[in-house]
């Protein structure tokens, strides 16, 4: 589905420079991409719909109702930054840049790309090491159901073992980029599992067991502010994926309406953030947990939701490693060292193995998804989807040529999304703390 290429194209970005916008001819000597805006669409739900969205509900427990209101925020921040990110794609006029960590290099020399790519391969790792938690999880609760006696830490083994065929065999991101389309749909089919389930299910009781251990009535809470930015980190997490978002733009025909696409691709995906998150807090309040289906009982839809959702995450683990393992092979130029098909296929066999070896340790060491998603989104996903496309704009076309007004949500952007990947580290790295010591129930 997305296209990657080592062209470097030549376009007049005098208009953008101008005008900030991505309007008149910028686009005339861009690559000629052969995905339609639905295509393109399509593409932006799958990068950015994934397990995520079954965390929300926690979220929003932590934050209290409020939190809807940090969705929007989120939601708003992430369009416009994403936008600016395209833009900076063009900024000099003469080449189009290819990636994420290319408009760093271009913004701040080798410094930039150093920083961006350190929290870019923090995702890259992060997410498959999230999503070994999370299949480990699932698959021992149910082989535990019937009887099986093996853990959970042997079970982490087991899916790293399985999913390290695929990472091996799978030599770019082109093999593997339409599994995003199995794990968007397998998440919507899910969400709607779970509400309907979780609507259901409220008749059911009328005390619930809290995070913290003890039972007592469904409690719901209108603002909790010292957990605002542990929330606000959650959503970046869920609206992370700018690091693909460049060969989604560069695959499209009409580049002209990226704007457009990231809009209604983001808002697409908010609105199945809004109903599950939703739901799952109306339903069992500070009593939820994460991922929601967790709180359903035991029974049909608890097993069909948590197969399809662990396919998605055993499916989507790939993705992750394949670009991190690509990174690796460009540093070491394994292509360009003249070796022949086998010596080259054994070379990558061996530094993917040991990069799976790598995700699947810390796997055991924190199997912990709720308290991994947040710290995930706030050290990395706040600051790439937030935070630096804004900066990095401001560097490449100037301050200058930015007005006023928008010079203030800039501001904004930066400030809370700064804050919010702070603080909400911190607090992550806390609440990990709890949930390893036995604190909490994860």
């Amino acid at each position: 589905m997305l296209k990657n290429t080592e062209k470097v194209h030549e376009v007049d970005v005098e208009s953008v420079a101008s005008s900030g916008s991505l309007e008149g001819d910028v686009f005339a000597s861009a690559p000629a991409g052969k995905a339609t805006n639905f295509q393109a669409y399509v593409n932006v739900v799958s990068v950015l719909a994934g397990a995520g969205t079954l965390g929300l509900p926690a979220a929003l427990r932590d934050a209290g109702w409020v939190g809807l209101i940090i969705l929007a925020l989120a939601c708003a921040m992430a369009i416009y930054s994403n936008q600016k990110l395209i833009k900076c794609l063009y900024y000099d006029g003469r080449n189009r840049l290819r990636e994420y960590p290319d408009v760093a290099h271009a913004a701040f020399g080798l410094p930039g790309r150093i920083v961006v790519t350190f929290f870019y391969n923090s995702i890259a790792l992060g997410g498959p090491v999230l999503y070994l938690i999370l299949t480990g999880t699932n698959i021992h609760d149910l082989a535990s159901s019937v009887g099986s006696t093996i853990t959970l830490k042997q079970w982490i083994m087991i899916a790293a073992a399985i999913m390290v065929v695929p990472i091996i065999l799978t030599k770019t991101m082109r093999e593997v980029a339409f599994l995003s389309i199995f794990g968007a749909l397998s998440t919507a089919i899910v969400v709607v599992i779970v509400m309907i389930a979780a609507i259901i299910d409220s008749k059911n009781f009328d005390e619930i067991i809290k995070p913290d251990g003890t039972t007592g009535p469904v409690e719901y809470d209108a603002v909790i502010p010292r957990n605002l930015p542990i929330a606000l980190a959650t959503f970046a997490f869920s609206y992370g994926g700018n690091v693909v978002f460049p060969h989604v733009e560069e695959s499209m025909k009409n580049k002209r309406s990226w704007n457009n696409i990231i809009l209604w691709g983001t808002l697409t995906v908010t609105a199945l953030y809004i109903l599950c998150s939703t739901t799952g807090y109306a339903v069992y309040g500070d009593g939820v947990k994460s991922p929601i289906y967790l709180n359903l009982p035991g029974g049909v839809t608890r097993t069909i939701s948590t197969i399809i959702i662990t396919l998605h995450v055993l499916l989507a683990i790939p993705l992750f490693m394949t670009t991190f393992n690509l990174q690796i092979e460009s540093a070491i130029k394994l292509e360009q060292r003249g070796f022949s098909a086998k010596t080259e296929f054994i070379y990558r066999a061996i530094t993917r193995t040991l990069s799976m070896v790598l995700v699947a340790t810390i796997a055991l060491f924190f199997p912990y998804f709720g308290q991994m998603m947040s710290l995930l989104g706030a050290l990395s996903d706040g600051m790439l989807t937030f935070v630096f496309p804004v900066i990095l704009y401001l560097k490449l076309f100037g301050i200058k040529k930015v007005g006023k007004i928008e010079l203030i949500i800039m501001a904004f952007i930066i400030i809370v999304g700064t804050a919010g990947a702070a603080i909400g580290t911190v607090d992550a790295v806390k609440e990990l703390a709890k949930a390893y010591r036995g604190e909490l129930d994860h």
